[in-house]
């Protein structure tokens, strides 16, 4: 999918907590792991953005997080905990990541944590 003009639009309601993966009541949002949906908005799997929604108390594996493109975050309600840094960010925090930064283990607040994501190649020569 290539990237095409949107006028604004609502984003429909997230999956339950508990939701099946591959349940038809989840769409148009899709599973990245347990208790981590993605809705798609525009791009292509190399360039894209997505809202992110991270179920209520859901947590990564304890390990930092690297990735080999740049990732720009912006919460937009709720909060993730880095159990790293031992802080929490919410509504307005923004992150901008290079290509192998390392960042996380995160864990959603009881509310839960929806976040802008837009994800970026990485050009040559950018580490």
């Amino acid at each position: 999918m290539s990237f095409v003009q949107k006028e604004f639009t609502t984003p429909p309601p997230f999956p339950a907590p508990g939701t099946s993966p591959d349940s038809a009541s989840a769409k148009p949002w899709y599973s990245v792991t347990t208790g981590i949906w993605e809705l798609h908005l525009n791009g292509n799997a190399q360039h894209k953005a997505v809202l992110q929604w991270w179920e209520p108390r859901t947590a990564t594996d304890n390990q930092p997080i690297t990735h080999t493109f740049i990732e720009e975050v912006c919460f937009l309600k709720g909060k993730l905990k880095d159990l790293t840094l031992g802080e929490s960010w919410g509504v307005g925090a923004y992150a901008y990541r290079k290509p192998g930064m390392k960042h996380g283990p995160y864990v959603a607040s009881d509310e839960g944590c929806l976040m802008f994501v837009k994800v970026t190649p990485a050009p040559a020569g950018v580490d």
